[in-house]
């Protein structure tokens, strides 16, 4: 409970852990979303696993992609805990087309800070700004369940750049700002009136706490951006 009373309940929010995008020939994969986590990301999840192991939760949700539930396995093994899908948290969507003249310092290593144009969409596909009302509309269904008080969410990290937009209030401007490393974890609090069904505050405990790399000393670029270099790579 909050000080003036309000029932305080928290969400974990994960995102999922490394994959890999593109190909051994610098393909971009035909479809992101039955990528598998990698070595590393497995790696990732067992330490996030033995970090985590302490913390209590009563309930856990992915979006229901293949890298977030073998997330979840591996971050909560060893507890009797089913996972539950929340298909609304399912990351932004590039343009299922092939787009080969992509720019990539605008539209792929800076892409995030377009997030605020209007009209911008991600990799030509999903408009920022409905990708940001489907998170926020989820979000505020997610935290009107009474079902639950401590919460697992293994999301995305666009997906969680939103959700912490809305925890802020930075709304569209976190997906430049706010970086989010493969199998980070973020923690939120909600002060909720019960008798009114109202969301009276939000608070960010913790944000991008990884167990391999706590102090980000070998984190000096975003997701995309490092992608952006890998696809160079293969055109030198």
């Amino acid at each position: 409970m909050s000080l003036d009373g309000a029932e305080r309940r928290r969400v974990y929010l994960f995102r999922h852990g490394a994959v890999e995008y593109v190909d051994a020939s610098g393909q971009v994969v035909s479809d992101p979303d039955a990528v598998s986590l990698n070595d590393k990301g497995q790696a990732e999840a067992n330490a996030m696993c033995e970090l985590f192991s302490g913390v209590a939760v009563d309930r856990a949700i992915c979006s229901g992609l293949r890298r977030t539930r073998e997330t979840a396995e591996r971050v909560l093994a060893g507890r009797e805990m089913s996972v539950g899908i929340n298909a609304g948290l399912k990351e932004i969507r590039p343009a299922t087309e092939k787009q080969p003249d992509y720019d990539l310092f605008r539209d792929v290593a800076y892409s995030h800070w377009q997030a605020l144009d209007e009209g911008s969409r991600f990799l030509g596909g999903e408009l920022y700004a409905e990708f940001y009302k489907r998170i926020a509309r989820t979000m505020d269904e997610i935290v009107a369940d009474q079902d639950w008080h401590n919460l697992a969410v293994f999301a995305h990290g666009g997906t969680n750049a939103a959700i912490l937009g809305w925890v802020t209030g930075l709304g569209l401007g976190a997906f430049g700002v706010i970086d989010q490393a493969t199998c980070c974890l973020n923690v939120i609090d909600f002060d909720v009136d019960k008798e009114n069904a109202t969301v009276l505050r939000k608070v960010v405990r913790g944000m991008n706490i990884t167990a391999g790399d706590p102090t980000k000393s070998r984190r000096h670029s975003g997701d995309m951006e490092a992608l952006a270099r890998h696809l160079m790579s293969f055109s030198r």
